[in-house]
């Protein structure tokens, strides 16, 4: 990302939108499972978009990202206070990371099964791996969305749009 502020400025875009639906959430409705819509709380989702920019985060030392990494027993997914703190941690470590060529090489590992204990690992880089984790979160803000509105809640209407999406509009309005 070294010389590309637009794509430092998308990632914290992806930030300010999980800051700013955390500080609207009760812990009440971040904990809540709504079956049979969905098997997981918005506090689960919260910390598994999370657990992948904290894997990739870890693994700009060793060069090894490990997407199998996960915290699921963390406050993250019952505290939406808790989760805005690691979202905060996230964005000075994007500013940090900022600095970095995009082109850094990276090894990715990821289990790949559901029947066996399968992990898959290939390369990538630095630049690739912020648009995933990019990706995967706009990906969840659009479940969190429709949480929120089976619960009666509003977000902005930007959460959980896809960018391709967001052009798609502007060109046909």
């Amino acid at each position: 990302m070294a010389n590309n502020n637009i794509e430092l400025e998308s990632q914290l875009q992806i930030v300010e939108q999980a800051i700013e639906f955390l500080s609207k959430v009760s812990v009440e409705h971040y904990q809540q499972v709504l079956k049979p819509h969905f098997t997981g709380s918005m506090g689960a989702h919260m910390r598994h978009i999370l657990d992948h920019y904290i894997a990739l985060q870890q693994g700009l030392s060793s060069h090894i990202v490990d997407y199998n990494r996960r915290h699921r027993d963390s406050d993250v997914a019952l505290c939406p206070k808790s989760a805005l703190q690691s979202w905060l941690q996230i964005k000075t470590w994007l500013i940090d990371v900022g600095r970095l060529e995009t082109n850094l090489s990276l090894t990715i590992v990821c289990e790949i099964s559901l029947t066996t204990s399968q992990n898959s690992q290939t390369t990538s880089t630095l630049g690739r791996e912020l648009l995933f984790v990019a990706s995967h979160a706009i990906h969840h803000f659009s479940l969190l969305l429709v949480m929120s509105s089976l619960q009666g809640k509003h977000c902005s209407p930007n959460f959980g749009l896809a960018p391709a999406t967001a052009s798609h509009l502007r060109q046909s309005a």
